[in-house]
Order: structure tokens, then C-alpha cells, then sequence
């Protein structure tokens, strides 16, 4: 037998035999403690410490381990999305590349393990196709949902068998608003205006909600919508991976520790970046909810965002990693790499030293949009609820144009200590940068991507009076989930030798890298104008579009789950008990090319069963403490495009023909895996509470991972055969494989109190480690991690301060194997508000404070990958409610 479902086993069978034991002896409680969260939705509050004691309520109530946030929280928090919300929470850290939080971990795992859902259901997600750490995961974009159409959050760090599988760190339920629960004709509403002291532009933001219902209160209707715009202005050095200087002369002066400028590791290329975007989210969400009489109640949901992030990138970069080391006339070695250089025009080949100056831009809409329709009868012994629905999710680059200019004349010298970077040209000029006829300008490129699903959703519910036994819930869920990317493209070729002159060109910004410590010429070089790029790319003779076959792919899945989960209650113990057992079919369209040549189509199916017990227990030492513990199996299906990324062969021998005698060939492959398994973890909690007063509580949790399978993209030895070619041998691929014996272990500690005159504290901090086999790293997990929010809220005020911090962790293996980790990042925000009377407030608002650096390095912290700049947000909202 499996050891770690043993262990699961006795876990579960030693906390019921202890339970049951207790409830022999103790009158059974009344019922009315599990009813609190759904009566707590319909609980108005006003001040902030009054929101806190409603999402201490939600925890407090709850059998699993989960924490909330409610409306007045997230409306009162300076946040633009529901990420930043999330991340005041104990145990959870977002990721803020582009500024803002866009994907959430959850107890130290990847945020592509975790979930989010919508009212209990899949929300469909897309990106907009240039960020450089969206994968095809099965989480949500954050950034498309604004905080306005939101009621409550929960976070369930522990899974019930009644909630959606798919999570191994946690999974978020956003509960949107119901017309029921709110006044007749309550209407809602901000204005604001927001503004980033690094792009210099503002924009207006407002958010709308209307409820109404009968006097009998058996009808209602409730409308909302939403806008937010923002100007981002992101300033960047990137460094383009590392090789060694093999091919640096014998004749170069060089200099440093002493250390093998053959085996040190140079970059590939230095790149100074330039990232404009403007990001303009719309959302529209309704809701109706009807209750002929006791028995029935119908609610029909619908949400849909459209978000609008079109984006002009322009990058400068030196490249001595393209074939340029026989140039380098100087060099400084030191700690292994090559920290300063020389390259020298004329020199090695003779040929121009090559740099490029990069103009990129996309246009990308991306749009989610969700209905569903659930019926709940309520029988004299039985509740049955019955819910259809489905959601779609659209986003990618539609199109994107490259143009490119290339250094004309003269050599560059480079140097960096991972704090400090310059570059230097010879002639640094617009004039100096251009294209000569018949080489490539650039090109256009429409890549888009599509998420969808539908569902079907069947539950059954009865109370009992067995015992201990309070409640039985049974239910069945089908889902048919697709996902998928078409990419094609052309190439475009300048007619005539042109300069960066023609293209009425600017400089960067002034004070625009401030705070990167970069200097000369990575800070100040000439911009091209983004209209006369497109104008001159679309005068081109365009060449024909082709399908970018390595781009493409698409899964289908189908999903049935069937389970059953019993919950119990007597005297001071509470919880539940349960299995669900999942069935996934999956369907794996990709390509497949052999040598560089024609792509094949190829399909693949895999399906797998998992049985997924789950365990909670709670035990009330008194009204004020509560204990918890929970054990679970737990799954998380592979990213989309690791199951289905284009394969591709190289089947030949060392002289470019295909290969006669396997054992003589350097037979190499990569791409995707569609025989992958998905995630597996054997989940173990506990956790401890004391709400010692109101609006304040202290709490400890500590959480074990045993993680059986996870997917990892490592190169291994695989015997194949090449289906064009025939070609069998053992082939060395690069693809996501499954691997064993991970741990993720860690404790967090959660405090806040309500001190005398209006001022008030929340804190939290949460540690977490990793073991992985064969050193491999578990991305996004942070070792420290933690939260300090002081509040202060008398009569019509309130203030509010809050400093977040998150260790370093890794986030992807980057350009030619690099070790990608992100360093430490601290950040400072403020809110303070007043409440003018009963209907109306403002509010004024800062984030990033600290105008923090985002830090992108290869394994060793003076060896940079990147660094970022996203400035400070400020923001004034009128605030409105009648």
C-alpha cells in the first residue's frame, strides 16, 4: 500500500476515533453555527474594524482552515485588483513583474497549483501575451477582476469534497453580490482618478451598482459595472542569459581575480528596455434571484471583462554572444564571470560588431465573460441544487509588429557588478542605427489563445440526526474544458537602406532608469516614433503569412466528478468527512517536425482516476479558541501547453543528412509531454485560534506538502522512433516530465487587535521551505514572508498604512538554461478616508511607495537577468451609497 495514503488513513481514522469519543460524552449543538456564513453575506457594515470582525466570523464558523476578506475590505484597501487584496492575508504573496499582483501563491506553492472560482465555478482566463512569465496555468489573470464587483473572498488553505479539485496550495471563491441580501434601490458608486509618477499620466476610474427588489422581496435584479485605466511607463536592464568565453582570443588583455575567461560565463547579450502600456479594464456584472416560494430559488449569474492592453516596447541591446567574442580586446573576470569587456570594431572577423534596437507592438484585447444558472429546492428533508453554466476566456497579441534597426559603424565596452550597469558606444547617434535593402525589417505576427468551458452541476444535501452526524452532501459535476493557441506570422524586408532618422525619432525619458544604477548609454539613447514604424511596415511589400506551427496547440478535456462528504457536530467538535473521485479525459492536439522540416499534426489522449479523500476537524476549547487539523489528497492537472507544446526532432547525423546508424548521431528533441500525470500531494494542516477580542484574534497555522508528483522541464534519455522518418534511437528531450518527492513545509502566524482611541493593528508572517529531488527548485515560494497593516479610524477618519515584504524566490528556468530567481521586494502603501455623512467619503490612496526594483537574477545575485521599475501609483476616489 501507498505509504502516504497509509498515513492519510491513520491520520484520519486516530482524529475520529479521538472525536468520537468526545461526542459520545457531550450533548450535541444546535445547528446555528453552520448557517453563519451564509447569513453573514447579508450583514451590513460600516467602518473597517467592523468588515474585520465579519471576516473573522467567516473564519471563525468555518470546519475547514480559510481566511476571507469582505466588501468593506477590498473596497477599503488601495488596491487596483483582487490580487492585492488577496495578498494582505496570511500565507499568500503575489507577484508584481508589471507593477501590480497578477498571480497569487498560496503557502509557498506555484500560483499555477491554485484556483480560482467564481461563485463556486471556473472562471475562464487570458493574458495579453507579452509577459514573460504567463503560462498556459489553469489560475486566473487577477489583473482583469476589479475589487468593486466583489462581496466576499474565502480562501480555503484545506479542501472540503464538495468544492472543485484542482488546488494544491488553495483555492479562492469570489462571491459576487445578490439582490436579496442588499436594501431596495441600493445604489453604489466611486470617481477617481489615478496617477503613476513614472509614466507622468493619469486617468479617471469609476464603478457603478444598482439592486432592486419587490416588496415581497421574492424578486430582485442588480446591475453593476466597473472602469479603470492605466498608463504604465516600466523601465527595464535585461541581460539575455549567460554562455562562457570560450571564443574570446588569447590576445585580449584581460584582467580581474585571475579566474579562466574561457570557462567564465559572459552575457549574451545587454539589453536597455523601454515599456509603455496602457491597461483599460471595463466589467459589467448581473444578477437575478428569484423565490416564487419556500421551496424554490432561482439565480441567474453573468459577468464579462474586456481588458485593453495594447503596448509599444522598444529595447536596445548589445549582443556579444552573437558571434562577437572574437571581437573583445579587454576583459575583467571575476567570481566566474566576465564583468567588463571590450568590443572593438574591425577586429576578429573583421565584420560589424552587432547590436539592435528593437520597436514592438501589440494590440491585445482580452475579454472573460461566465453565466450560470443554479436552482435550489428545498424539500422537507432534502436541498437539491442544480447549476448549468459556462465561461470563456480570450486574450493574446492581435497582431504584433517588430521592426528592428541595426548599429551601422563603431564597437561598444560593457560593464556590471549585478548593482551597477553601463554601456558605451562609439556612436551613439540616431544616424547610426538603420537597415540596408533586403534585410529584414520585421514582421507581423497574430497569435491568439482561447479558454472555454462548460459544465453541468448536480448536488444533494440532507440534514441528519444520526449522532454526531449532522449532515449528508452528495453531488456530480461534468465539464467540458477546451483550451487552445493559433500563432501565425510574415516577414517584411526593407526595400531600401534606411536610418533611424527617417522614423522622427525621440530620446528615453529623462529620469526615466533613475534608481537602476544604470549609466551611459543605457539610459539615454534615441527612440523611434511608433506611427511612422507602422506607417513604414505596412508600405512594405508584405510577405505571406505562415502558421507558426511551435505555437500552436489544443486540449480538450472532459471531467467527471462524483462526491460524497458527511459532516459532523457535537459539544465543542465540528468538521467533515469526505472523498471525491475524479475521472479526466484528456485530448492533446499538437505538431510535430524532424529536422527542421514539414509540421504533422498529431493527437494524443491520456485519462486518469483519482480518488481524493479529505479530512477536517475543529474542536471549540471555548467561546475564543478554536484547534484544527486537516489531512487531504489533493491534485493539480498540468498546464495546458505542457501537455500539448510542439515536438520537435533532430534526426541527423553530424553532417546535416537524416541520420543511418542511431548509435553514431547526436539525436536531440524538445517540446511537450502529453503523457503527463497530473500533480499529486498528500496535504496536512493544523492550526490554532484565540479571538481575544473583538475585531481581533491571534492565530498560528502550520502546513506539510508531500508532494508525490510534480512537473518539471529537465532533458532526458528516451528511446524513439521519429514517426516521419523512421529514424529509432535514444533521444536526448527537453520536456515537462514527472517527477517525485517534494516538500513543502511551513508555519504562519496571524495577529491583529483593535487597541483603544480608534487605532488598531494587523500582522502576519508566514515561513516556508522546500525539499526537492535532485536539487530542483519549486517556483514562487518565498522562505520569508510577511504583512504589517497599524489602522487608525475615529469617527469620520480612518488611515491606514501598509508594508508588505516576500524573500527572493524562483520563478522559471529562463534563455539558454538560466536559473531565473526574483529577489526580495518590499512594498509600501497608504490609504486614509473620510466620511463626509451617511452617503458619501472620499479617499486618497499610494502604492509602491518605496518605488521598489524588481530584480530578476541567474542563480547568484551579482549575475542579473533583469531589473524594473513600475513607479508609484497615487489615486483620489469619491466614494458614494444611497
Amino acid at each position: 500500500m501507498n505509504s502516504r495514503t497509509t498515513t492519510l488513513a491513520i491520520s484520519i481514522m486516530a482524529a475520529l476515533y479521538l472525536s468520537g469519543n468526545a461526542m459520545a460524552q457531550e450533548a450535541p449543538a444546535s445547528g446555528a453555527e453552520s448557517k453563519n456564513v451564509q447569513e453573514l453575506d447579508t450583514i451590513t457594515v460600516t467602518g473597517y474594524r467592523a468588515s474585520l470582525e465579519k471576516s473573522q466570523a467567516v473564519k471563525r464558523s468555518a470546519n475547514s482552515i480559510v481566511d476571507a476578506i469582505s466588501a468593506e475590505d477590498i473596497g477599503k484597501f488601495p488596491d487596483t485588483n483582487a490580487a492585492e487584496s488577496l495578498a494582505h492575508l496570511p500565507g499568500i504573496s503575489v507577484d508584481r513583474q508589471f507593477g501590480e499582483g497578477e498571480k497569487v501563491s498560496i503557502n509557498g506553492t506555484d500560483p499555477a497549483l491554485n484556483r480560482v472560482l467564481l461563485n463556486g465555478q471556473t472562471i475562464a482566463s487570458g493574458d495579453w501575451g507579452g509577459n514573460p512569465s504567463d503560462t498556459s496555468g489553469r489560475t486566473f489573470n487577477y489583473t482583469l477582476l476589479s475589487p468593486e464587483i466583489i462581496g466576499l473572498m474565502e480562501v480555503y488553505k484545506t479542501p472540503e469534497a464538495r468544492i472543485d479539485e484542482g488546488s494544491i496550495g488553495g483555492t479562492v471563491i469570489v462571491h459576487t453580490r445578490k439582490p436579496l441580501d442588499l436594501p431596495k434601490n441600493t445604489i453604489r458608486g466611486s470617481v477617481g482618478y489615478n496617477y503613476n509618477d513614472r509614466s507622468e499620466e493619469g486617468n479617471p476610474r469609476g464603478s457603478a451598482l444598482w439592486s432592486w427588489k419587490n416588496d415581497d422581496e421574492t424578486f430582485g435584479a442588480l446591475i453593476s459595472a466597473t472602469h479603470d485605466k492605466q498608463d504604465i511607463a516600466r523601465a527595464g536592464i535585461e541581460f539575455f542569459g549567460y554562455n562562457t568565453g570560450t571564443n574570446i582570443p588569447a590576445s585580449a588583455t584581460v584582467s580581474g581575480d585571475g579566474g579562466n575567461v574561457a570557462t567564465a560565463k559572459i552575457p549574451v547579450g545587454i539589453n536597455s528596455a523601454y515599456f509603455q502600456q496602457t491597461r483599460e479594464r471595463n466589467g459589467l456584472q448581473g444578477a437575478l434571484q428569484w423565490k416564487p416560494n419556500e421551496q424554490n430559488e432561482f439565480n441567474l449569474t453573468g459577468i464579462y471583462i474586456k481588458g485593453k492592453y495594447n503596448n509599444f516596447s522598444e529595447s536596445r541591446y548589445v549582443c556579444p554572444g552573437c558571434g562577437d567574442q572574437d571581437k573583445i580586446t579587454s576583459a575583467t573576470v571575476n567570481n566566474g564571470y566576465i564583468t567588463q569587456a571590450t568590443v572593438t570594431d574591425g577586429a576578429g572577423n573583421g565584420n560589424q560588431p552587432y547590436a539592435q534596437l528593437d520597436t514592438n507592438y501589440r494590440e491585445s484585447t482580452v475579454t472573460t465573460k461566465s453565466l450560470n444558472l443554479r436552482h435550489d429546492f428545498y424539500g422537507d428533508k432534502w436541498v437539491f441544487t442544480s447549476q448549468v453554466g459556462s465561461t470563456e476566456a480570450t486574450g493574446g497579441k492581435n497582431p504584433e509588429y517588430l521592426m528592428k534597426f541595426l548599429l551601422q559603424d563603431g564597437g561598444y565596452n560593457f560593464n556590471y557588478d549585478g548593482s551597477h550597469t553601463g554601456v558605451t558606444y562609439g556612436d551613439n547617434s540616431a544616424s547610426n542605427w538603420g537597415l540596408a535593402t533586403g534585410q529584414q525589417a520585421g514582421g507581423a505576427e497574430y497569435t491568439t489563445t482561447e479558454d472555454k468551458e462548460k459544465y453541468f452541476q448536480f448536488d444533494a444535501a440532507r440534514d441528519l440526526d444520526w449522532g454526531p452526524l449532522n449532515k449528508l452532501q452528495l453531488g456530480y459535476k461534468y465539464i467540458n474544458h477546451e483550451n487552445g493557441q493559433d500563432s501565425r506570422g510574415n516577414a517584411i524586408y526593407a526595400n531600401q537602406n534606411i536610418l533611424l532618422t527617417s522614423f522622427n525619432p525621440g530620446t528615453t525619458p529623462s529620469g526615466l532608469y533613475d534608481g537602476l544604477n544604470a549609466s551611459s548609454d543605457l539610459v539615454n539613447w534615441p527612440t523611434a516614433n511608433l506611427n511612422s514604424v507602422l506607417s513604414y511596415l505596412k508600405s512594405l511589400p508584405q510577405g505571406a503569412f505562415e502558421n507558426k506551427y511551435g505555437q500552436m496547440f489544443n486540449v480538450k478535456e472532459i471531467t467527471s466528478d462524483l462526491y460524497a462528504q458527511m459532516n459532523f457536530e457535537s459539544g465543542k467538535w465540528r468538521g467533515n468527512l469526505g472523498v471525491r473521485y475524479v475521472d479526466t479525459k484528456d485530448k492533446s492536439m499538437y505538431w510535430l517536425s524532424s529536422n527542421g522540416g514539414t509540421y504533422t499534426p498529431v493527437t494524443s489522449t491520456k485519462q486518469y482516476y483519482k480518488p481524493l479523500p479529505s479530512f477536517n476537524i475543529a474542536y471549540d476549547l471555548d467561546d475564543t479558541k478554536v484547534l484544527r487539523f486537516s489531512a487531504a489528497k489533493v491534485i493539480a492537472r498540468p498546464r495546458y501547453q505542457d501537455l500539448a507544446g510542439s515536438i520537435s526532432l533532430n534526426s541527423t547525423s553530424s553532417d546535416g543528412t537524416t541520420c543511418v546508424d542511431p548509435t553514431s548521431c547526436n539525436l536531440t528533441g524538445s517540446g511537450g509531454n502529453p503523457d503527463l500525470k497530473p500533480y499529486e500531494s498528500t496535504n496536512y494542516d493544523l492550526a490554532a485560534e484565540w479571538y481575544f477580542a473583538p475585531s481581533s484574534m491571534l492565530s498560528a497555522e502550520a502546513f506539510y506538502r508531500d508532494i508525490g508528483s510534480y512537473i518539471v522541464t529537465v532533458t532526458t534519455a528516451q528511446q524513439l522512433t521519429d514517426p516521419i522518418n523512421g529514424v529509432s534511437g535514444i533521444y536526448q528531450i527537453s520536456s515537462p516530465v514527472n517527477v517525485s518527492n517534494a516538500k513543502v513545509k511551513g508555519a504562519s502566524l496571524n495577529y491583529q487587535q483593535a487597541f483603544g482611541y480608534g487605532f488598531g493593528l494587523q500582522a502576519n508572517y508566514t515561513y516556508a521551505t522546500a525539499d526537492a529531488s535532485s536539487g530542483l527548485n519549486l517556483p514562487y515560494l518565498s522562505k520569508n514572508t510577511y504583512n504589517v497593516i497599524p489602522y487608525w479610524e475615529n469617527g469620520p477618519w480612518m488611515v491606514r498604512v501598509n508594508y508588505s515584504y516576500r524573500s527572493k524566490y524562483f520563478t522559471q528556468i529562463g534563455r539558454l538554461d538560466s536559473q531565473v530567481f526574483t529577489d526580495e521586494y518590499k512594498q509600501l502603501d497608504l490609504t486614509a478616508s473620510y466620511e463626509i455623512n451617511d452617503w458619501m467619503s472620499v479617499s486618497v490612496s499610494a502604492t509602491n511607495l518605496l518605488d521598489s526594483t524588481y530584480y530578476w537574477y541567474n542563480e547568484v545575485k551579482y549575475a542579473p537577468i533583469g531589473m524594473y521599475k513600475n513607479g508609484r501609483g497615487y489615486q483620489a476616489q469619491l466614494n458614494f451609497k444611497f
